[in-house]
């Protein structure tokens, strides 16, 4: 690692003035109080989302001084693109104060010097021997090797791959969810392949945190039970959802049934199989838990004390630790503003999906081909669709609207083994084209021989406007 360093003597004037230069240049893009464009937030079906971008003036400097003095408490109520602003503003107040303590504070970015081959390797050993206050400056990458200068390019290269390499599965670090929508949780078996797994947790911690405070968007699809927790949000039986669908329709189940001796539910007690050895495990959920059995009167207890262990208590090492590397860089009490929907929009940015790499990792079943003439159609037809219809045709397709953290080739199956995108000639008992039928399961559809594009776009547009109305099915 490399690191320039240079004497700065802050006072309260130096801060509110440079505070004042960085937003009008770092928040916004521009050097002057000037029309621009930038995100406007609304809320849409409880959903916070990007939803268009329009112009305004820039913050006043008695704009920003009264975001600047807004305790967190009130900042919560704030409108999203205001949260974002008031984030932003504590962020650079950060990087001005960092050296106040010893009166060095640097000008000059750090220089990670990374092997590409290595690169998880060397982010993690370079990041763990800079201190922490030197990580919320200015970071450039210098690949080993290679000719070229980081001038933005390297930095968002280096932040894709390092998080493609954290939320790969065969890092075992984290593991896709057993849910629809596409989002990544904690292995909690972590320790069997890492001496230090838990120093891993604290980097990852590190680079979540760094790709908010430089705004650079990520695809670090974390579930939003592990979000909220990071941010400090009341946890609920409810969350289950976002982690495993099945799980979370037992509980629910149980909480709206009456409780039996017909039933069958058992007793205080939570099973599982370690994955690596086959063997189950069985935990007591209280005390004398396997000597308790379950009834109407203590179900709900049940449940929360076996939701709390199936998804919390058995990763909460691995998430103290996430959590304690992501508050090195960014306070609780600052990102707390923010609720789980915000965060994900703030650190992911708008879901966009890379048509090129979508179709680089498709197969095809003949006669179809890369080359087909209804093919090429179809390719064409993606791309032309609006963000959101993408969205909708790819969560058609596979389940989830998202792509995986390592793109398109990272798709999988129900089985969570590797299954890339399949398409496959779609034949009726009758000889009638029909629609397109998903096997969202294993990431197949069938397409229809269409004898023309205006019937190929005339018959997907159908089936975005009501895709529940068609065939579909998710075996």
């Amino acid at each position: 690692m490399q690191r320039c360093r240079q004497k700065l003597i802050i006072n309260q004037s130096t801060v509110l003035t440079e505070l004042c230069t960085l937003l009008c240049a770092s928040i916004v893009g521009v050097n002057s109080m000037e029309q621009v464009t930038y995100n406007h937030y609304e809320k849409v079906e409880g959903k916070t989302v990007a939803w268009k971008r329009t112009a305004k003036k820039i913050p006043s400097i008695n704009e920003i001084q009264r975001l600047a003095k807004l305790p967190a408490e009130n900042a919560r109520s704030l409108p999203t693109e205001e949260k974002e602003l008031w984030l932003r503003i504590k962020v650079e107040e950060n990087k001005l104060k960092a050296g106040r303590g010893n009166e060095i504070f640097s000008t000059e970015p750090i220089i990670l010097v990374i092997e590409r081959k290595n690169i998880f390797r060397d982010s993690f050993e370079q990041f763990r021997t800079t201190q922490e206050l030197d990580l919320r400056q200015e970071i450039k990458i210098n690949f080993l090797n290679e000719v070229s200068q980081d001038a933005g390019g390297l930095i968002r290269d280096w932040f894709s791959t390092v998080i493609e390499e954290l939320f790969n599965p065969e890092r075992h670090l984290f593991k896709r969810t057993s849910t629809k929508e596409l989002a990544y949780t904690i292995n909690e078996y972590s320790g069997i392949y890492y001496k230090d797994h838990l120093d891993y947790y604290y980097f990852t911690g590190q680079v979540l945190a760094k790709a908010l405070y430089e705004r650079n968007p990520i695809k670090a699809y974390l579930n939003k039970l592990t979000v909220k927790i990071l941010l400090g949000q009341e946890i609920t039986i409810d969350d289950a959802k976002y982690c495993d669908e099945e799980v979370h329709r037992s509980l629910e189940y149980i909480l709206n049934n009456t409780v039996s001796d017909e039933l069958g539910i058992g007793t205080f007690v939570s099973t599982k199989k370690n994955p690596c050895t086959g063997v189950e495990t069985t935990v007591e959920l209280k005390q004398n838990g396997s000597a308790i059995s379950i009834d109407e009167a203590n179900k709900y207890e049940f449940c929360e004390l076996f939701f709390k262990e199936q998804f919390i208590t058995c990763t909460q090492s691995q998430t103290t630790s996430l959590i304690k590397g992501f508050n090195s860089l960014i306070s609780a009490r600052t990102v707390g503003v923010l609720d789980a929907d915000e965060f994900e929009l703030l650190l992911c940015g708008e879901t966009g999906i890379d048509v090129e790499d979508w179709r680089a990792n498709t197969c095809y079943d003949e006669p179809f081909t890369k080359d087909h003439p209804v093919i090429k159609s179809f390719w064409y037809t993606v791309k032309k669709m609006t963000p959101t219809a993408r969205e909708k045709f790819l969560q058609f397709c596979t389940g989830s609207r998202k792509a995986p953290a390592e793109g398109f080739r990272g798709l999988r199956a129900a089985s969570n083994k590797v299954s890339r995108f399949r398409i496959k000639p779609r034949v009726t008992d009758d000889g009638s084209l029909g629609y397109i039928m998903a096997h969202t399961c294993f990431n197949t559809i069938e397409l229809p021989m269409y004898k023309s594009f205006a019937l190929m776009r005339k018959n997907l547009s159908e089936i975005l406007k009501s895709p529940a109305s068609f065939q579909f099915t998710a075996e």
